[in-house]
């Protein structure tokens, strides 16, 4: 070790916080082969209309679903399962086969299964059956206009645009159509919203307390059905299992993937300690909450960089009158929109009037409760003592050299002179000190550790 070194001498050290083949038996004419060639582009050309008539009777038929159809007197009935509702569908789609042949009016095979399990849809002794609810829209399918986007394979796409009801708001949704051979022109996908790709302040704020829920719905295991909560101790801890629809990997990374980039998921499962545990997953048993109101945050814009859009997010605390400064950053992610790029931490970049170092120095000589008061409240550091012999005291130099998370490392330097009698860790002249700082409320800081850095 070098002789020249440093070491650190805490006062009041206080805890951290928080692709047709050619055919030989296909020979033509070229002017036959032309005409058939022409007729089978005639009959699988999509125009503008159809696309817009095929979106409305998909819409129809959706809806039609949606209410369980069309009941006969005296055959609406509902039945109770896993804690819900359920209703039988009409007589004229309670089998699959009955559905599937209603849906593939409109919709590719393939696509109506993924809208009957999409839906909930359930087969119920014997019958098909969907949780009770109501449903409707605003959305008026047979004013959009169309317009085609582009073809892949075998698959045509087209912007929809959808008024909105009796407003000025319109809507845009990209819908999917192929040909079905001897049928026609499906749609191969339910329609889709467009997302812009605009970040709106609104967004903003939505995607941050979205985030902030589910992060503590996770934290609380999700929600537990009943005789669900199963706890087992391992490595010394008490870990529960998460609830059924949280308990994998991949039903975890979808959920989290609603608002947070993959990254930023698995991230967060390894810094949450989640782990699997016969075949679940599992955490640590440990109640969790905030008081945070994301929604109600305000936002500040920050910077622009090739793939990320930073915000600082001032959050109000329920009714303390608290507030905290958040630095989020956020990314676009293809076909799904706008998504959290890494978990919000503290806004640390601390502005020099508001340093607590510097208004210690400040007020230590003058005002001993206001240099006590830029200490944390549990600090057992004191003023008081540590002033006695100080009869000047500079800072000349703050300079950071490291932050985490949660607080931000500094070096003071300081010109002090002292008394002859003066017993205290100083010497007179330059001094460096060493300080941690920790945000405590919006705009506010306090000093959490300080030790001297001696040079020998």
């Amino acid at each position: 070790m070098s002789k020249v070194g440093k070491k650190l001498l805490f006062i009041g050290l206080t805890a951290i916080m928080l692709s047709t083949p050619f055919s030989q038996n296909a020979l033509v004419s070229a002017k036959d082969q032309t005409k058939t060639a022409q007729s089978t582009q005639q009959k699988k050309e999509l125009t503008s209309e159809q696309a817009i008539n095929l979106a409305i009777e998909f819409h129809k038929v959706s809806n039609y679903v949606q209410r369980g159809g069309e009941y006969k007197k005296g055959e609406y009935q509902t039945f109770s399962y896993n804690k819900k509702t359920y209703r039988y569908l009409s007589s004229t789609i309670d089998t699959k086969k009955e559905l599937k042949t209603y849906l593939e009016k409109v919709l590719v095979s393939s696509e109506a299964e993924q809208f009957i399990k999409n839906r909930g849809i359930i087969e119920y002794k014997g019958k098909l059956a969907q949780v009770e609810a109501d449903g409707g829209s605003l959305l008026q399918w047979e004013k959009a206009t169309a317009k085609y986007v582009k073809t892949e394979k075998d698959t045509l796409y087209y912007r929809l645009t959808v008024p909105v009801w009796n407003t000025n708001e319109k809507q845009n949704f990209i819908v999917e159509y192929q040909y079905v051979n001897k049928l026609g022109w499906k749609i191969s996908k339910e329609p889709k919203q467009e997302k812009s790709t605009a970040l709106t302040n609104q967004m903003v704020v939505e995607l941050a307390a979205e985030y902030a829920k589910a992060i503590l719905y996770v934290q609380a295991g999700g929600d537990y059905g009943k005789d669900e909560y199963k706890t087992f101790s391992y490595t010394g801890s008490t870990y529960r299992y998460l609830s059924s629809k949280l308990d994998t990997k991949a039903e975890l990374m979808n959920y989290l993937t609603q608002w947070m980039t993959s990254s930023t998921a698995e991230q967060f499962i390894k810094n949450r300690g989640i782990i699997e545990y016969n075949g679940k997953l599992a955490q640590v048993d440990a109640d969790g909450g905030s008081l945070a109101e994301w929604e109600k945050a305000s936002i500040e814009f920050i910077k622009k960089d090739q793939h990320t859009m930073s915000y600082r997010l001032t959050v109000p605390f329920g009714e303390t009158q608290e507030k905290l400064m958040y630095i989020v950053e956020y990314q676009y992610v293809d076909k799904a929109g706008w998504r959290i790029s890494k978990e919000p931490y503290v806004d640390l970049n601390i502005p020099g009037n508001v340093n607590p170092i510097s208004i210690l120095f400040n007020n230590l000589l003058v005002d001993s409760k206001v240099a006590q008061n830029q200490f944390l409240p549990y600090s057992s550091f004191q003023v008081t003592e540590f002033k006695k012999g100080i009869r000047k005291v500079e800072m000349t130099n703050l300079k950071e050299i490291d932050r985490s998370r949660m607080q931000v490392e500094f070096i003071a330097t300081i010109q002090v002179t002292v008394d002859n009698n003066y017993n205290g860790p100083l010497v007179s002249g330059e001094n460096k000190l060493y300080f941690t700082v920790q945000p405590t409320g919006y705009m506010e800081y306090k000093i959490d550790q300080i030790g001297i850095v001696n040079m020998y």
